[in-house]
């Protein structure tokens, strides 16, 4: 393209480059190849954002990279120290005066570019405005139905990451992209796994992202690295526990007057052995249910001043296996049973993501519920070590398992639901057991508890 400027300009045109590195860099990278046009720099990826360019990591593996890297290095380029997000892809557009867009070219690869000639085309006045449509090839998404139906039945081929590969092929072109840049996303348990990829990514869409952490040390390392790898400096970390109502109230307090779009509940524990809180809770009952209710309860009146508030609660696959248990959450009458522990309250989440869209219908906030699948996060290496031992080489990733998360938070059309239940981009049902089924007098009995828990422990402090 630099060779081309004298062509460019000869056609009423000017050639400008954007990159992501510090002034300095740019600086740096204008005197190595004696550029002569305006040079910008987009440390926090907006400009990227807004042309709907991606972030690739997979796509860095390509086989074309390495003669893509031979191409450079005959062209007198080299490698030096990277500034800047190293997975941005970059493109190349083509913009009239106005704002009408006669070329568009998006990197699927580091050192992708489109031909110079191509370019140069789209530059004559002849040429007419593009119009794009992004969608799905129907070719794609008929074999990501027909491939569904056949892994679906079986959980071990849905829940893995073969299964998202196949559901992803139904995913709308597009979904995502989006700019979250005028949204505030409150995201639970985000300093690692699945919370922390849910918190990369809607920062990845330009959102105020705030990771609501246990640990300070561990989320203020998260922030870092989301900051560093979106160029996004709108990320912070508050300390809040779950399991701590006054942790809970504290925060809330803190962010009385603070805007808030978005609220994910992904901060989960899946303990060996019965613990209980400081309030008199089992940990997993309290950091799943009581502690999640009363944030939502507390924040819900911010929630309603959102022109377009989300709630979503992160369950688990494994609630199909359980119904809604009320005779004893705090296992003080039976034996203690990590696992079960954790897929009973998850079922109790589905079912109050179900009754808060009842109790907000009307408003601008939707609540829905969603689970990740199997993902290789680091609460699964820890608590579940012989699961994982068995299953590592096909579990999902954590942003596999995020994207779903993402996508409620995110995308408009998930708007238009409310009190549903998703499993990779599609709703699911909530029961596939008929003694799973819980009973109205039990739904109305989970909110009854939630309100006398979270009212009793107001009165006392």
């Amino acid at each position: 393209m630099r060779d081309q400027i004298d062509e460019i300009r000869a056609r009423g045109a000017e050639l400008v480059i954007v990159g992501n590195g510090a002034p300095n860099f740019a600086a740096a990278f204008r005197e190595d190849f004696e550029l002569d046009c305006p040079l910008l720099v987009d440390p926090e990826l907006r400009a990227y954002r807004a042309a709907g360019l991606r972030r690739g990591r997979v796509e860095l593996l390509s086989p074309r990279l390495p003669l893509n890297a031979l191409r450079a290095l005959r062209s007198g380029s080299r490698q030096t120290s990277v500034q800047g997000d190293p997975w941005q892809l970059g493109g190349v557009f083509v913009i009239r005066p106005g704002g009408d867009l006669t070329y568009r070219y998006v990197s699927r690869e580091a050192g992708d570019h489109p031909p110079v000639d191509e370019i140069l085309a789209s530059l004559d006045e002849v040429a007419e405005p593009i119009q794009e449509v992004v969608e799905t090839p129907r070719t794609q998404a008929w074999l990501g139905r027909t491939l569904s139906h056949i892994v679906d039945p079986f959980i071990v081929s849905s829940f893995d990451r073969t299964g998202f590969r196949i559901h992803s092929l139904t995913f709308e072109a597009g979904d995502l992209d989006e700019d979250l840049s005028d949204r505030r996303c409150l995201v639970t348990g985000a300093n690692s796994g699945i919370g922390y990829e849910t918190a990369l990514a809607l920062a990845d869409l330009g959102a105020e992202v705030v990771l609501l952490c246990r640990n300070r040390e561990r989320g203020e390392k998260a922030v870092q690295q989301i900051r560093e790898q979106t160029g996004n400096q709108r990320v912070s970390v508050e300390l809040v526990d779950l399991s701590d109502l006054a942790s809970i109230r504290d925060f809330a307090a803190r962010f009385a007057s603070e805007p808030i779009d978005v609220l994910v509940h992904n901060a989960g524990v899946l303990p060996d052995e019965r613990v209980e809180t400081n309030d008199g809770f089992e940990q997993t009952f309290a950091a799943h249910v009581v502690g999640p209710f009363l944030l939502t309860s507390l924040l819900a009146g911010r929630l309603v001043k959102s022109t377009d508030g989300r709630v979503i609660w992160v369950s688990s696959g494994g609630m199909y296996t359980r119904r809604l248990n009320l005779d004893d959450p705090n296992w003080t009458e039976r034996d203690f049973d990590g696992v079960i522990a954790y897929a009973e309250t998850k079922r109790a989440q589905v079912v109050l993501a179900e009754l808060w869209a009842e109790k907000l219908r009307g408003s601008s906030v939707v609540v829905n519920a969603m689970h990740p699948g199997w993902a290789d996060t680091p609460a699964v290496k820890s608590s579940l070590p012989r699961f994982h031992r068995v299953t590592q080489n096909f579990l999902r990733t954590p942003a596999e398992g995020a994207d779903t998360i993402v996508w409620l938070a995110a995308c408009r059309r998930a708007s238009q639901w409310t009190g549903r239940f998703f499993f990779d981009r599609a709703e699911r049902r909530t029961h596939l057991l008929p003694f799973t089924r819980e009973s109205d007098e039990d739904r109305l009995a989970l909110w009854e508890l939630c309100e006398k828990l979270s009212e009793d422990f107001s009165n006392e402090s």
